[in-house]
């Protein structure tokens, strides 16, 4: 017997909405990292501001300034990636619901079918018990 196309459909949105949550696992932690990134440049301009001499801190401010600018733009791109993973997981999601309720009429349509079928039989059974 060939396999039933929909459970085919529920096993794959269900893999693919596994495969969403992943993503967004990842792009979570890269986020969290990328902040981390730009504390972490900025603690240190705030720290080296009052240490040393104003030489050294002339010739290390733009190094710093310059990775601050980095890590900035490394946290809004890992925002944005982390924006697309939770609406491709939002939209796994829903494929998956539609799925499920495809699934749902389908069982409920089989139901009134067999009520029918089951209605037409005591039906012709009483028809049958008038006539004789």
């Amino acid at each position: 017997m060939p396999p039933d196309p929909l459970a085919v459909l529920e096993r794959l949105r269900r893999l693919e909405t596994r495969a969403a949550q992943q993503r967004l696992v990842t792009q979570l932690s890269r986020a969290t990292a990328a902040a981390a990134r730009v504390a972490a440049a900025e603690g240190a301009l705030l720290e080296e501001r009052g240490a040393g001499s104003p030489a050294d801190y002339a010739a290390w401010l733009p190094r710093a300034l310059a990775e601050r600018e980095r890590a900035a733009l490394a946290k809004r791109l890992a925002e944005d990636s982390l924006h697309m993973a939770q609406a491709a997981l939002a939209e796994c999601r829903a494929a998956e619901r539609a799925v499920e309720r495809l699934r749902e009429q389908r069982t409920a349509e089989a139901r009134r079918r067999s009520g029918r079928r089951q209605q037409m039989l005591l039906d012709d059974a009483a028809q049958r018990s008038r006539r004789r």
